[in-house]
């Protein structure tokens, strides 16, 4: 049962990215990916939180709860003094990952997410995802 959630979840993700509008999106927002860039925190924290979605990343994330996966709060918290932490999320994200998680996630796996994210947005939602142990986001919003 766990292999056939797994599986429609990676169908699903797979299936709702279109390039169209995708890609105008993608530059508006990696124009200010980062704390050093955004003009404000609630900046960084949206932009970040609309890439997460555009990317699929929400379907199974969110920032405070967990949801398929583990809160991006959670993950954080548990990487924060990791020199690695970036390398490994990142690889993570990328080519997927199991078991870490399994409090959580009940058996579901991180599937693999590149090529069809890209290496950026991937390296700009771990920045993002290693910010919220550092105070790099504004309080808690709603719905997150």
């Amino acid at each position: 049962m766990r292999y056939i959630l797994s599986f429609v979840l990676i169908a699903a993700l797979m299936a709702g990215c279109g390039d169209g509008d995708r890609n105008q999106m993608r530059r508006e927002l990696t124009q200010s990916m980062n704390n050093e860039l955004a003009k404000s925190a609630p900046e960084y924290y949206d932009r970040s939180v609309e890439l997460a979605r555009m990317n699929g990343c929400w379907t199974c994330h969110h920032v405070e709860a967990d949801v398929i996966g583990p809160s991006w709060r959670k993950v954080s918290a548990r990487y924060k003094d990791d020199p690695n932490a970036r390398a490994r999320l990142i690889n993570e994200v990328k080519y997927g990952t199991s078991g870490a998680w399994s409090n959580i996630t009940n058996g579901a796996v991180m599937p693999p997410n590149s090529p069809r994210v890209s290496d950026q947005d991937i390296a700009d939602l771990v920045d993002f995802i290693l910010s919220l142990a550092k105070g790099g986001e504004p309080p808690h919003r709603q719905g997150d």
